[in-house]
């Protein structure tokens, strides 16, 4: 009868350790899961943040080329085709700002990456250069604004 006991006691010490050692892989590979879920949300907002930031770079950088275009000659070829640029950046940028307002963790974000691009937008209706100047430090410091508030997303 001992020697019944001493086997029973054995499976039941094997099974309880197939138990306990599934129970310890199960929540190890569901904390994995989520690690690697939190690895690529992270991975794909920073790729969007930093699309975001590159297409509000050009599309600056183009509100200013269609001032200056239209200040030379405003019925002229040149301020035509960088008004047709700027619209085209414009697209890309508002492209931009959608990826980021599905993405983002919250509205403070998206609130950032909107004023960034309002900032923008209106760059082009400067009246004379140093509107034109300070429209465009406007427009530099909401983008450096979402930038600061979009990298404590990504950490």
């Amino acid at each position: 009868m001992a020697g019944v006991l001493s086997a029973l006691i054995a499976v039941l010490g094997t099974l309880l350790g197939v138990a306990v050692s599934h129970l310890f892989q199960q929540r190890s590979a569901a904390r994995e899961q989520v690690f690697m879920a939190q690895q690529q949300l992270r991975g794909e907002r920073m790729a969007v943040y930093s699309d975001f930031a590159g297409a509000l770079t050009e599309f600056r950088r183009g509100q200013h080329d269609r001032w200056h275009r239209r200040d030379e000659d405003p019925d002229g070829d040149a301020h035509f085709e960088a008004r047709v640029e700027a619209y085209r950046l414009r697209g890309v940028a508002l492209h931009a700002l959608f990826r980021v307002q599905l993405i983002a963790s919250g509205p403070v974000v998206v609130d950032a990456a909107k004023n960034a691009y309002d900032m923008a937008n209106v760059v082009h209706k400067a009246g004379d250069r140093g509107e034109l100047s300070a429209l465009g430090a406007r427009a530099r410091e909401a983008l450096e604004e979402f930038v600061r508030v979009a990298s404590g997303d990504v950490r």
